[in-house]
């Protein structure tokens, strides 16, 4: 039996938000060196705390307490941060070069087997002839 939905903005939060600096303390308290806590609360100020503090999980001991490993550093946790990012923009940069020969293949392909060129907007190319009912 599915769940019944709730009503949305009916979730209550009782966490206070943090500042930066509050922020900071937190992650000092779980055992990460901060060298520059200015340039450090400038990370959490552009990135935000929740974007970069599961990069902190590969260094954690274990455990619910989320205490870091001793010896690990800001750094560590930018440098995977950085390492992440870049990965991410080169799939995303290789899956855009896919999708456009993807796209380009079919086009190409609709227009030369039906020596029509706006293959593409003609809709009924397109219906769905299968059941139109949802479940």
């Amino acid at each position: 039996m599915p769940r019944p939905l709730r009503p949305r903005g009916s979730l209550l939060f009782d966490k206070p938000p943090l500042s930066f600096d509050d922020l900071l303390g937190r992650l000092v308290d779980r055992g990460l060196h901060v060298p520059d806590r200015g340039r450090t609360r400038r990370y959490l100020r552009h990135l935000g705390y929740y974007r970069l503090s599961p990069y902190t999980i590969p260094f954690q001991q274990g455990g619910s307490d989320y205490l870091l490993h001793n010896g690990t550093s800001f750094n560590d946790v930018l440098d995977l941060y950085v390492f992440d990012r870049a990965l991410r923009l080169l799939v995303m940069d290789a899956l855009e070069r896919v999708k456009v020969a993807v796209r380009a293949a079919l086009t190409d392909r609709m227009a030369t087997t039906s020596d029509d060129p706006h293959r593409y907007m003609n809709a009924s190319h397109f219906q769905h002839r299968g059941s139109t009912s949802v479940s």
